[in-house]
């Protein structure tokens, strides 16, 4: 569950360790859960303008005629922007995990620098 480390020697107060393997699943969730919520707040502002815009299009339509409140499609968007941005964060960080663990022991991990 945890990346693995392979200690790479040395005397000193600091550590270089290479990063052998990414757990996908786990790395996967992480981000698509922080994905999800910077998505959430993108669709807030897209259903502000959305309510905007919709406000301003009834002011300007010949009278009898409106296209509402744009309140649905505004949830509708930050619903989806969420949900996309969680399944979207998902998939390509595990691509990536699962890419990494392919080729970390072909052409060299990433040194990390510890204490």
């Amino acid at each position: 569950m945890y990346a693995t480390l392979s200690h790479n020697g040395g005397d000193s107060m600091t550590e270089l360790r290479t990063v052998k393997r990414i757990p996908v699943g786990a790395v996967a969730l992480i981000v698509a859960v922080i994905s999800a919520v910077i998505s959430f707040i993108y669709g807030i502002f897209s259903a502000v303008f959305i309510l905007g815009g919709a406000a301003s299009l009834n002011t300007i339509l010949p009278e009898g005629v409106s296209i509402g409140s744009g309140a649905t499609l505004g949830i509708t968007v930050i619903i989806a922007a969420t949900i996309g941005g969680f399944i979207g964060g998902y998939i390509v960080t595990a691509i990536a995990a699962l890419l990494y663990n392919w080729l970390a022991p072909r052409i060299g991990g990433i040194k990390l620098e510890f204490e």
